[in-house]
């Protein structure tokens, strides 16, 4: 008997809360409507510019003029400026207040270029809908991070891309048959529902604790986990606990550069790289000529919007599988098929010129390429990059070092934007295809060796295998 009632009293602790996922899915899902927004201004230029051409609204304008360019290249330089401002928005405000300040500029910007009576005007839309919308680019992945919990964090944080191409695909679909400016005009009513649905989410948990708000903080994660105020609260120790121990490191330039903060950050920053300098610009960018190569007779539109489709389906089954087989063997996968992909289009465009008669022989060989390339780019490098800086990034400085990555994602953007003319006249295309092909290898070397594995893993504990004490 004595035995019986010593454990007794211990049943209370068998009885365990299992969060609902529900309301996780439903925070996630509202805040990357601000990632549909950033698909459309990245998918804008596509049918945007010729419609541009045509109308004859701004003589003398071309589709593949230097202003031209520069409309497609102020997208990145927005963004590039929005990494570093919002990520001081972050620690003042939050990631929600942050995403709600952001709504009115965005649909000023979609607005201002629908009524443009200048290509000035169009590029400060551009660049003011390139801030907007490459904010949300680094918002997401910290919210999400932030508010899921860690077996459903990848999937959540997947997202992110996936809605991005499918805000692409839609601005392909829309482009083909509507004007630039009625384009401009449906785009801007992206970020109002994005504030209509914002107002009722939460704001993320940690960013509240951190701010000496608990009271709000417990309301937030009651909401999220779908429990009471005592099914929460081990959570809430463990947040607080985490909070302390980040605050109590300093964010000095020498600490920065230390191996617990040095580290992440500088996977973050390579795996930016390597989705920037994979050559993804340049693949959509030739889309055209490789299914015209290929005999396919696509006109240019439809062959855009089969892209972004086959983009959006990998995406999808990406979001599947991050969760099941992990990040790590993913990007191995991605980087590897995206190296052997570009290795044979720059095999091609070389047969192409020097020996015309092989070439004709291979004129499956070109759109095979791109669909191999578009499946293991949307597989991995595409969105994972943008996960995994939510994941690996320090929260005590994840502030700064995510506006650093970000910032520097855009500025590779912008580089390989701008110059991409350039770079063909220089290296040839098939030049610039194993330029990239050779940084994908290098990738596939990065990624098996030095990319840790994060799935299944706390925030927490993605910090402790950094060395952090």
């Amino acid at each position: 008997m004595e035995e019986t009632s010593s454990i007794l009293p211990q049943e209370p602790e068998i009885v365990v809360f299992i969060p609902k996922k529900l309301p996780q899915y439903v925070a996630a899902l509202v805040a990357t409507i601000g990632a549909f927004g950033l698909g459309t201004v990245l998918g804008w230029t596509s049918p945007a510019l010729p419609s541009m051409a045509k109308s004859g609204d701004f003589p003398g304008f071309e589709s593949d003029s230097d202003e031209a360019t520069w409309i497609s290249a102020l997208t990145p330089i927005g963004a590039l400026v929005a990494g570093f401002a919002s990520g001081y928005s972050i620690q003042k405000i939050g990631q929600k207040g942050t995403m709600l300040l952001l709504a009115a500029p965005f649909v000023a910007g979609w607005l201002m270029m629908a009524y443009a009576k200048t290509l000035s005007l169009i590029m400060v839309g551009r660049f003011i809908t390139g801030f907007c919308g490459g904010s949300f680019s680094l918002l997401i992945p910290v919210y999400v991070s932030e508010i899921a919990e860690t077996e459903i964090r990848g999937l959540l944080s997947n997202t992110l891309v996936l809605v991005l191409c499918i805000g692409i695909l839609f601005t392909y679909i829309v482009g083909a048959v509507v004007t630039w400016q009625w384009l401009c005009i449906i785009s801007a009513s992206v970020p109002v529902i994005l504030a209509i649905g914002m107002v009722f989410m939460p704001e993320s948990p940690r960013f509240l604790l951190s701010k000496g708000r608990p009271g709000d903080a417990r309301m937030a994660l009651r909401w999220l986990r779908g429990g009471s105020t005592e099914d929460v609260e081990p959570e809430m120790k463990l947040i607080a606990r985490s909070l302390e121990e980040n605050q109590a490191q300093s964010v000095s330039i020498r600490d920065l550069l230390a191996g617990p903060v040095l580290k992440p950050t500088g996977i973050s920053l390579m795996l930016m790289f390597l989705q920037q300098f994979g050559g993804i610009n340049v693949v959509i960018f030739y889309s055209v000529e490789i299914f015209q190569d290929a005999g396919t007779g696509i006109d240019a539109n439809l062959s855009a919007i089969i892209i972004a489709a086959v983009q959006v389906l990998f995406v999808f089954v990406s979001t599947l599988l991050v969760e099941r087989l992990g990040r790590k063997i993913l990007l191995v996968v991605s980087d590897l098929g995206m190296g052997i992909s570009l290795l044979m289009l720059g095999v091609y465009f070389y047969l192409k010129e020097h020996d015309t008669g092989r070439a004709s022989s291979l004129g499956w060989l070109p759109l095979t390429s791109l669909i191999l390339y578009i499946i293991t780019y949307n597989l991995a490098l595409g969105p994972l990059p943008w996960t995994m800086m939510g994941e690996l990034l320090p929260p005590h400085v994840k502030g700064l070092t995510a506006s650093i990555a970000t910032a520097f994602n855009y500025f590779l953007a912008f580089i390989i934007t701008k110059f991409f003319p350039s770079m063909t006249a220089a290296m040839t295309s098939y030049g610039c295809y194993w330029l990239f092909s050779a940084v994908s290898f290098f990738g596939f070397v990065f990624c098996l060796v030095l990319v840790p594995e994060t799935k299944g893993k706390s925030l927490d504990e993605i910090q402790r295998y950094f060395g952090r004490r």
